[in-house]
């Protein structure tokens, strides 16, 4: 990727940069080295930083706004058995490695196998049917990063407005501003994703119910929303 013209402060420090509407001939995986971005498709917005990544099939029409401090990784893979919908992709530690040594090798063999392998990753991730904005301010990115150490525990708002000496009614708008959605609603959408990597690991469902703060039903019926498919579905459709 190549910078476009990045928006400037009166201090002539960039707060972001991106790219205007384009496409490609081949498919496109994006995720983050460093940073975060976020890909506008089909007039919704698709976040992705270093544990998302961003499937763009072939020739739709995207743009990206990119946080000042992302370092971008796009790979064009064109095998014809790839998806032809937008899909959100986890990154895992096994498929983190991957991304890293294909960027860091200029050997055109080793990174068509890697190519394979990491297409599978693709192939296997959900449709994103609902992409989710993550939040970048200071009264709501301090949430994010709490859920990806404890996704268990989701503190009420007014436990925020005490840590962050702002008002629940102050916070609520600004996640609902920076997001799209409630405090409540991303909270659930935001460990929905983080529970994609468990579960592909083959961790029993109940226990990575638990592990995300749900009944084990719950997060059935949770998941069964986001992606029309319960997680035991997902998992086997994983296999084929």
């Amino acid at each position: 990727m190549e910078r476009s013209a990045a928006v400037e402060t009166e201090a002539d420090e960039v707060e972001h940069w991106g790219h205007p509407p384009h496409l490609h001939a081949s498919g496109q995986l994006v995720t983050a080295i460093t940073g975060s971005g976020v890909l506008r498709i089909d007039e919704q917005d698709c976040a992705f930083d270093t544990a998302t990544a961003i499937w763009v099939p072939p020739r739709v029409l995207h743009s990206g706004v990119f946080a000042a401090d992302l370092l971008p990784l796009a790979i064009d893979l064109d095998e014809a058995s790839l998806p032809q919908e937008t899909r959100l992709v986890a990154i895992d530690a096994e498929l983190r490695a991957l991304l890293l040594a294909w960027a860091r090798d200029n050997d055109h063999a080793r990174n068509r196998d890697r190519e394979t392998r990491i297409a599978v990753a693709v192939r296997n991730s959900p449709a994103l049917r609902r992409p989710l904005r993550l939040p970048t301010g200071p009264l709501t990115r301090p949430v994010m990063e709490h859920l990806r150490l404890a996704p268990a525990a989701v503190p009420p708002l007014t436990e925020w407005s005490h840590r962050l000496h702002a008002s629940v009614a102050t916070i609520r708008r600004a996640f609902l501003a920076e997001t799209g959605s409630p405090y409540s609603e991303w909270t659930t959408l935001f460990r929905l994703e983080l529970s994609i990597v468990p579960l592909r690991a083959g961790e029993p469902v109940a226990t990575v119910a638990r592990a995300m703060g749900f009944s084990p039903n719950g997060y059935t019926l949770a998941f069964r929303r986001w992606t029309g498919q319960t997680p035991s579905e997902y998992r086997s459709n994983l296999m084929r």
